[in-house]
């Protein structure tokens, strides 16, 4: 079962009333006077990897998978009998 997570105010929320309808919901009030706190950790983790990843080039979004069928059909080698 794959949930669906939605958050906000009650108005919000319930503009999805009609996709919700017939489904099995669970509903958690939240109190209004405890502000969310950021996870500040998480953050600083984000912000190192976004440093880290400054300057390098995007990948072409081939998978490990792809990678490997290539090798095996010989194209990576194709260029070394010089």
């Amino acid at each position: 079962m794959t949930a669906q997570v939605l958050e906000g105010t009650w108005e919000e929320v319930a503009r999805h009333a009609k996709g919700l309808a017939g489904r099995k919901v669970r509903l958690l009030i939240l109190d209004s006077d405890t502000p969310t706190k950021p996870n500040k950790k998480a953050l600083a983790v984000i912000k190192k990897i976004r440093q880290k990843q400054k300057g390098t080039r995007l990948t072409s979004g081939e998978t490990g998978t792809d990678i490997v069928k290539r090798a095996r059909s010989g194209e990576m080698f194709e260029n070394d009998s010089k």
